[in-house]
């Protein structure tokens, strides 16, 4: 435990730094800080983390106080904080005027006076002016409300320019030395100075023995008088070694090739009389080779404005020479990746100036770098679609281009999509934009492939919903479908004569095996009809340009050439060069169509042929994607013949369907009457919560008022909880009931001439106390608006349930604004927070019964996700409608449009 006499030393008005090693220390300081406080009769405030609260709660009662009583009384108050705070945020402690009011208060209640603990302080270099000066006028503060105030600080982290300002700042500052607390007091220096540097450091050396930042202090002769452990470990070198030396015989012999220009800073320092900053200073350490490192010289004087020594600070910046090394690595990484990436990489300024470009670029738009740089993008394009996409870029927007682009400096046409990006410096300046340009002629090549595949399945979507026409109809799409996939001018379809019994075909095919087939082929002839319908076995196109007079129907396979050779060979034949001879071919009679390409493929049922069909004069070669569509689509004519053979299971199929759609009806009526027993269920449960919260919420306000006698602060504070959360469960009853009578119907309207204003008013002022102990900004914007038809209790729900949603959502400090306007034939209301916002893919959804943005685990804003669904019903009854905007961090604002009264 701490001396009792070293805490009594502490007044009204002191400002205490407490410098700690572990967390026992803390909690140790912080029982007999309180234990004195009681002891004095003062009120305690203990501002800890909640983990060290319960620690130190534990350590109250082992020191024999009742912490719970004292609580209970209010003598003592523990007040949970973080760990480490923010110089950007408040630091946990009022204004002057609240301290003030705080000891007034704690006077009145009887103590003797207030001392406060604030909870640990671990502020980073980057933050500590912040603090330094709020702490400074917390200093004064302190002094003008007489309160004591303990800061805490984790010695550690705390860096030597940070130990200085807490001894130039606290009364006190308490330490813990060689096992035992004493007191370092800036009215009274403990050490009797002279002139002497060294005799001046007896006041600091041992808190900086502690600091593991470089510092060490030489005399007016340049010896070394102090060496901290910080400055042992970056340099090497013991404390040992250098005291009493001259320090700049080291510096010569450590820092590599730059003791002269040490040399040049320290005379610098010494010269001008002000500190010298240096940076990047390689030099040896023994154990580790070459490091480096930065730090700041410090020249002191005595009160004679005499010099008598050098303090230096120094840190090691090894690491971050390396990190900056790394970074230049990975620049030049970067620079590969640029220079080599696939993509067209460019870079303009905010002129519109292309800049910087890769190679791959040049290629892309054709052309030479010396062409292209300095070309200006906006008064030179030509495509209107880039034009607008560089300047949205300009406007700090994304941009976007995707299409058929022609350079403007070299003609050259080609398929890209390219996106642009503005350039914006870390101060929010636009510097130009960046642009990525994508050649995707191979990728529209794939995609007009794939959009060939999906005509061909919706080809044979189509044929396959060809249910109720006949098989010319199926055979006269199929073979015009064959010619437009396949990107020919002409097509026909023929069909072998020895099939089963086809209806419309008029023709039958044998029923052997392959081998028999084979065989029947070479001892019977075989004929190819084009199937029976006249010239319609040739496509359009062809017949357009036929013009044989005498054209037959049937070929004998046996005299058929070219032609005839997919059912010969039972594999599909392609002859992309017509013209060239070909053992095959037999010649074609006059006033054909002429033939430059053809490719035809047998169609099979199971291993037999039944028919065979043909395409010609594409503009290109005829290829494996080509076989590919004209056999799946000849297949799907085939199946489609066969169609009649899968109706009795359908039909059967469709009977079993009927009969499991009746099981499924008679379900879904018993799952409408569970519904309808769990919304009698819900309403019943919600009118007997409902009789009993009445009487607890009466009798709770009768003990807070006084009339079932007097109650003291502590009790009343409870009831104000017990009143509080009754009115929520009320709520939340209401809302049940309300849902109740709404599921049956059973919701009545009494619709009166209203003045919106007044309802906003009162829902402001009820609402308006919880505001204000969230530090929320509540206020209204109103103009002149008419009356409405509305009921009243029903509408002042919806304002009261939105105006607590945006209290709810909206963080300490935010602003609500509730608004109403005229518009026509109406009134239009709008309740908007600062909040943090509801994210888009939500916002559909809000509406919906039992609905919650935070579906969680945790619950952490709670609620029912009853209140906007109850809000719209509400409204809408009153011929009104209500919608959400919202965006995520941003905020929400809630619109309500009502129709004004009408006489």
């Amino acid at each position: 435990m701490v001396c009792p006499d070293i805490i009594r030393q502490f007044r009204a008005g002191d400002h205490i730094a407490l410098l700690y090693a572990t967390t026992f220390e803390l909690i140790d300081i912080v029982t007999n800080y309180v234990q004195d406080g009681i002891d004095h009769d003062e009120s305690c405030v203990i501002h800890l983390p909640s983990r060290l609260a319960e620690e130190s709660l534990d350590a109250f009662t082992e020191a024999g106080m009742d912490a719970y009583d004292l609580i209970v009384k209010g003598q003592l108050q523990l007040i949970p904080c973080n760990i480490s705070s923010s110089a950007s945020q408040a630091i946990d402690h009022p204004i002057s005027d609240e301290l003030k009011k705080a000891r007034d208060k704690a006077t009145s209640a009887g103590y003797a006076g207030l001392r406060m603990i604030s909870c640990p302080v671990t502020i980073n270099q980057d933050e500590w002016p912040v603090f330094f000066s709020h702490e400074k006028d917390v200093h004064q503060m302190i002094k003008d409300s007489g309160v004591i105030l303990l800061r805490t600080f984790p010695l550690d982290p705390l860096s030597s320019s940070q130990m200085l300002d807490v001894l130039e700042l606290y009364d006190y500052v308490m330490l813990k030395k060689q096992g035992k607390w004493s007191f370092i007091s800036t009215y009274q220096d403990p050490v009797q100075t002279d002139d002497h540097c060294s005799e001046k450091l007896g006041l600091y050396s041992r808190i900086l023995d502690r600091i593991w930042t470089g510092l060490w202090v030489i005399d007016k002769n340049d010896r070394v008088i102090f060496f901290n452990p910080g400055m042992e470990a970056i340099s090497g070198i013991s404390r040992e070694q250098v005291f009493g030396n001259d320090l700049l015989d080291y510096v010569k012999d450590m820092a590599i090739d730059a003791g002269e220009n040490f040399l040049k800073m320290f005379h610098k320092a010494k010269d001008t009389r002000k500190p010298v900053p240096y940076d990047l200073l390689p030099f040896v350490n023994p154990e580790e080779g070459i490091l480096y490192q930065s730090g700041v010289l410090y020249p002191l004087f005595d009160r004679s404005d005499e010099y008598e020594g050098m303090v230096g600070t120094v840190e090691d910046i090894t690491e971050r020479k390396r990190a900056e090394e790394a970074l230049l690595a990975a620049e030049e990484k970067y620079r590969l990746i640029f220079e080599n990436s696939p993509l067209g990489i460019f870079h303009f300024d905010d002129k519109g100036t292309i800049t910087h470009c890769n190679d791959m670029f040049l290629d892309i738009v054709g052309t030479t770098k010396d062409k292209l740089i300095g070309f200006n993008m906006v008064t030179s394009i030509e495509d209107k679609k880039m034009a607008g996409a560089v300047q949205a870029v300009l406007s700090r927007q994304l941009g976007h281009y995707e299409g058929e682009y022609r350079s403007v400096i070299s003609s050259k046409l080609t398929s890209i999509k390219a996106d642009f990006s503005p350039n914006i410096s870390s101060d929010g300046k636009l510097l130009g934009g960046i642009g990525i340009f994508e050649d995707i002629t191979e990728r529209k090549k794939a995609e007009e492939a794939l959009k060939l595949d999906e005509s061909r399945l919706q080809a044979l979507l189509e044929l396959s919903q060809m249910s109720d026409v006949s098989l010319k109809q199926i055979a006269d799409f199929t073979q015009e479908e064959a010619v437009r996939l396949t990107q020919s001018k002409l097509g026909y379809l023929a069909f072998l004569n020895q099939s089963l019994e086809v209806p419309g075909l008029g023709t039958t095919y044998p029923t052997q095996s392959r081998i028999g087939y084979l065989d029947f082929l070479k001892d019977k002839q075989t004929v190819l009809s084009m199937y029976t319908w006249s010239k319609t076995s040739w496509s359009k196109k062809a017949m357009k340009e036929c013009n044989i007079e005498d054209m037959k129907l049937d070929y004998s396979l046996e005299h058929i050439g070219l032609w005839g050779e997919a059912i010969r060979q039972r594999k599909p034949i392609i002859t992309n060069d017509y013209g060239a001879p070909n053992p095959w071919k037999k010649g074609y009679p006059a006033n054909h169509v002429k033939i430059t390409r053809h490719m035809n493929i047998p169609v099979f049922d199971g291993d037999r042929i039944v028919a065979v069909a043909g395409v010609g004069n594409k503009d290109t070669g005829y290829d494996e994607s080509d076989v590919r569509q004209l056999t799946l689509l000849m297949a799907g004519m085939w199946r489609q013949v066969q169609r009649k053979r899968a109706e009795d299971s359908l039909k059967k199929y469709a009977e079993e369907l009927a009969k499991a759609n009746e099981e499924l009806s008679k379900a879904n009526e018993e799952l409408k009457s569970l519904d309808r027993m769990k919304d009698e269920f819900l309403s019943n449960v919600s009118h007997e919560f409902k009789t009993p919260l009445t009487s607890i919420r009466g009798y709770s306000q009768l003990i807070l008022d006084g009339t079932l006698g007097d109650i003291n602060d502590q009790q009343k504070k409870a009831m104000d909880t017990v009143i509080r959360n009754s009115d929520r469960l009320r709520r939340l009853v209401d809302s049940l009931l309300y849902l109740s009578r709404a599921q049956v119907g059973r919701m009545s309207y009494y619709f009166e001439k209203l003045q919106l204003e007044d309802l906003i008013n009162n829902s402001i002022n009820d609402l308006l106390l919880q505001a204000k102990n969230k530090g929320i900004v509540l206020r209204t914007e109103m103009e002149d608006i008419p009356p409405v038809r509305a009921d009243k209790d029903k509408l002042t729900d919806v304002l009261t349930n939105l105006i607590d949603n945006a209290l709810k959502f909206t963080s300490d400090g935010g602003q609500i604004i509730v608004s109403a306007r005229t518009v026509p034939n109406g009134v239009h209301m709008e309740v908007k927070d600062t909040g943090i916002g509801i994210p888009a893919d939500h916002i559909p959804h809000l509406f919906q019964r039992f609905y919650q943005v935070d579906s969680s685990a945790s619950r952490r804003y709670g609620g029912t996700g009853l209140g906007l669904y109850i809000s719209k019903t509400i409204v809408e009854a009153h011929g009104g409608k209500i919608w959400i905007e919202s965006e995520e961090g941003r905020g929400t604002t809630v619109h309500v449009e009502l129709p004004q009264w009408k006489e």
